[in-house]
């Protein structure tokens, strides 16, 4: 395995520098602390986090702390606003760090056409799952593909302007937001989804990360490609700047519709020292939520990329959609989603197949216990083909079970 990268960055310096001042008491601060333990049972297989096979997160059947979170909002002025998002895990290989880190300007207008602008590390607000502090999902312990895939490759460090009406002030049943942004990093987004594949968990890549991955030999051998089994997904290879657009319509409190498209620009033929290529990733997002009564809500998102690294080394282009439900009972809350998802080898490299495709159902169940703990319960079924797997077992197909029992402190 790898070691992680522990240079320190100018997003990991001002972050350390935030987190003291929050810890000296010498600025206020809406914070809160999330911990979240879990008891996992699930299949045997090695973890991709431990560069083995399996689609899992983590690879024993123990307790194991997968959040530990403190999310905070600091009111700078009237105008400005400061976030930030600190994590800690019991897996990968930076277990402590940040996940976000941004200044918001949001300034008092009296048009009905507000501004905002977004600077620094944060995610394009392209997710109607992962709405709950943090970009964690109310709903699940483990996000849909689509999200889990966000969580790992993808994370905006650069500059989001964006226009909003509320319907409300102008008295009318639909508000809007449109919205544009740059970005440099995210150069290697895309190297997952070819040599790994699609995975439903709920672990967020920080800054300076490394994300583990089965050692394919066409990958890891000197006299092939020569490239690591890991990625760091932040990583600026080309100096070139991405962007996305993105606009938001919503229906009073009931439906809401996203829209997003993403480019990252990366030139292919760019590798680094560490013969990490840059792989030119875009892709469209739709995401929708309807509140169907007072219990029931309904929400999904589709997703539809490509990828390309080398001169046609690697191309890709992948699919995903999930459906999910969730029904407020008397004291709890029954979730249930269904994935599917597929990347298509498109290129003529025949010694590294890409090929996969899956579905999952997934099953949760979550009480509160008191003001400041939750129970909850997941079932997990994720099952399919990757043609990669018969460098490692003589079957591309897989089928993965797990069951979660979580207990959540939120203070």
């Amino acid at each position: 395995m790898g070691l992680a990268n522990t240079s320190r960055t100018p997003l990991t310096s001002a972050a350390v520098f935030l987190l003291t001042l929050l810890v000296s008491g010498q600025l206020y601060a809406d914070t809160t602390l999330l911990l979240r333990g879990e008891l996992v049972s699930q299949d045997a297989d090695t973890s991709f986090q431990q560069q083995g096979i399996s689609h899992q997160r983590f690879d024993d059947n123990e307790i194991q702390l997968s959040q530990a979170i403190l999310s905070t909002r600091l009111q700078l002025n009237s105008d400005w606003k400061l976030h930030g998002v600190f994590n800690a895990y019991s897996d990968g290989e930076k277990t402590v760090g940040v996940s976000q880190l941004f200044a918001q300007y949001r300034p008092l207008v009296r048009h009905t056409i507000k501004p905002e602008v977004k600077v620094g590390a944060f995610y394009p607000a392209l997710s109607v799952e992962n709405t709950d502090m943090a970009w964690l999902s109310p709903h699940f312990l483990s996000n849909s593909a689509i999200n889990s895939w966000i969580g790992e490759e993808l994370r905006i460090g650069g500059v989001e302007a964006s226009l909003r009406q509320n319907g409300r002030q102008v008295r009318r049943s639909w508000s809007w937001k449109a919205l544009a942004g740059l970005f440099k990093g995210n150069d290697t987004t895309g190297t997952l989804l070819s040599w790994r594949g699609f995975a439903l968990h709920d672990r967020q890549s920080l800054f300076d990360d490394r994300v583990n991955f089965y050692p394919l030999p066409w990958i890891v051998n000197d006299d092939e490609l020569n490239a690591p089994a890991w990625t760091e997904p932040f990583r600026e290879i080309d100096n070139r700047i991405g962007f996305y657009l993105g606009g938001h319509l919503a229906y009073q409190r009931q439906s809401e519709l996203r829209y997003y498209y993403y480019d990252n620009r990366a030139n292919p033929i760019k590798v680094d020292p560490d013969r990490l290529y840059a792989w030119r990733t875009k892709f469209h997002s739709l995401s929708v939520r309807h509140r169907l009564s007072s219990k029931l809500t309904l929400f999904s998102q589709a997703l539809a990329g490509s990828t390309l690294m080398g001169e046609d080394i690697v191309r890709n282009h992948f699919y995903s959609v999930y459906l999910a439900a969730s029904y407020q009972l008397d004291n709890a809350v029954l979730s249930t989603r269904l994935d599917w998802y597929h990347v298509i080898d498109d290129d003529s490299t025949w010694r590294d197949p890409n090929r996969s495709i899956g579905q999952a159902m997934t099953l949760n169940y979550s009480r509160p216990l008191s003001e400041l703990l939750t129970l909850s319960a997941e079932w997990q079924l994720n099952k399919g083909k990757q043609a990669n797997r018969v460098e490692a077992q003589h079957s591309e197909s897989f089928s993965e079970h797990s069951a979660k029992l979580a207990i959540t402190l939120r203070y």
